[in-house]
């Protein structure tokens, strides 16, 4: 039985997201998500996201790292494969990605859509991680029940508009060598062992909260 089918109808919009998000092994089967991975580059060492590095596997791994690893955005050619292969029989494709903010992942989607075969379309979600995978699995959800690609957007973007990221920080190491916040932000926040709160808002990643963290 073709996988892209529900109740004997052939889904038409199919969902694609990037590994950033977080979703869990049940939901990618239960609601026919397709996750293109990242790269990532450890100490010389390039791994696939999901694929051959967990994300527990990273966390170790970048910790013990001597230079801040790298994460680098799907090439172009491997969004065409993928975005050619589930078009071909007359699908379209929904492709939900990280913000841009933080990554070029949706640019590279949007150069790939250009070129496809099929139709696509590109939405930057404004958010990663859990927060993505809201917009991501409600997509989903109403693709499986035959919406429409207008009536999808427009629930993406009132999910979007209902949605907050916070993150907390301990560390400001490797912001400031990525070049999220000023190293004088970075040596102070170290000096006064003070720690932030982080916040994606309106696809933009800004300091919420500062406080003093605990002794080390």
């Amino acid at each position: 039985m073709n996988n892209d089918r529900k109740r004997g109808n052939q889904m038409t919009i199919k969902i694609v997201t990037d590994s950033s998000v977080q979703l869990t092994p049940e939901e990618i089967e239960k609601y026919q998500i397709h996750i293109i991975p990242l790269t990532i580059m450890i100490d010389g060492t390039v791994y696939i996201d999901g694929e051959t590095i967990t994300r527990e596997e990273f966390m170790t791994k970048m910790a013990q790292a001597s230079a801040l690893p790298k994460t680098s955005q799907p090439a172009i050619g491997t969004f065409l494969e993928l975005f050619d292969d589930l078009t071909k029989d007359g699908s379209e494709v929904l492709a939900l990605h990280m913000l841009e903010a933080i990554s070029g992942t949706v640019n590279s989607a949007r150069q790939a859509a250009e070129l496809s075969q099929g139709k696509v379309t590109v939405w930057d979600s404004d958010f990663t991680d859990r927060a993505l995978s809201f917009q991501v699995i409600e997509a989903a959800k109403m693709a499986q029940a035959g919406a429409d690609m207008d009536a999808i957007l427009a629930k993406m973007a009132e999910v979007r508009d209902h949605t907050r990221l916070v993150m907390g920080v301990s560390n400001l190491d490797n912001l400031v060598k990525g070049g999220r916040i000023s190293k004088v932000s970075g040596l102070l926040s170290s000096l006064l062992n003070i720690k932030v709160i982080l916040q994606v808002k309106d696809g933009q990643l800004t300091a919420l909260q500062k406080g003093r963290g605990m002794k080390t």
